[in-house]
């Protein structure tokens, strides 16, 4: 029997590998960092990120959460906003992968009801499945579930389309390419015109929904706690 391993799963492993190194680099850093001088480089990189993502927790949800809620949240939007990136270095993106963005949507998930449990504690959780009445219990059930799909599903296929975008144009640049006498078989048409539109579908649009994907986490976690 032969075990056949997608590329996606190499990619995964190397982001993950990617990540483990930054934060090790970035944390010794600004451990070796003057607090008393203002950060300068890698240290000033990683302070502008946690001041990032903790600014982001502090203003969707409260000052309580920043400290055991701001480093989950930003190791997942550290770890999309990578495998987002990674196509840039000519590897696939994992979350153009549904099982990737759908084990990411989980963790957010979590972080939504945990947080809702800890506002309102198990039993008024448990007992707002049955609100106004208990014939809405299938409705609320699927509503608390939704997220998982949502979240899920726009990061997906938001990467996935890009990603397919993209090799369209490389397939017709070459295509173009072949046409011309000579030098028709190197495409010389793909290097002009893939920076920008790579600039779109990776830098900006990546960025954009690693935004957006935990922008919803704790918006979301703040306002069905309410």
């Amino acid at each position: 029997m032969t075990i056949t391993i997608q590329v996606e799963v190499w990619t995964i492993l190397i982001v993950t590998v990617m990540l483990c190194v930054l934060v090790v680099f970035l944390g010794n850093k600004i451990k070796k960092s003057d607090p008393a001088k203002k950060p300068e480089g890698a240290a000033n990189v990683g302070l502008l990120l946690v001041q990032f993502i903790d600014g982001m927790v502090h203003d969707n949800m409260d000052e309580s959460y920043v400290k055991h809620l701001g480093p989950v949240i930003g190791t997942i939007g550290l770890y999309i906003l990578c495998s987002n990136l990674i196509s840039l270095i000519g590897l696939p993106n994992p979350t153009a992968n549904y099982s990737v963005t759908l084990t990411l949507a989980l963790c957010a998930w979590v972080i939504i009801e945990g947080t809702q449990i800890k506002v309102k504690h198990v039993g008024p959780f448990l007992k707002g499945f049955l609100d106004p009445f208990f014939l809405f219990l299938p409705i609320n059930i699927f509503g608390e579930l939704s997220p998982i799909l949502s979240m899920s599903m726009r990061l997906f296929g938001n990467i996935l389309v890009g990603g397919i975008l993209m090799e369209l144009v490389y397939n017709a640049t070459s295509l173009l390419s072949g046409l011309v006498p000579v030098i028709g078989q190197i495409n010389f048409m793909g290097p002009v015109l893939a920076p920008a539109l790579h600039a779109y579908f990776d830098v900006f649009a990546g960025a954009l929904q690693t935004y957006i994907f935990i922008m919803l986490t704790t918006v979301l976690a703040k306002s069905k706690s309410e």
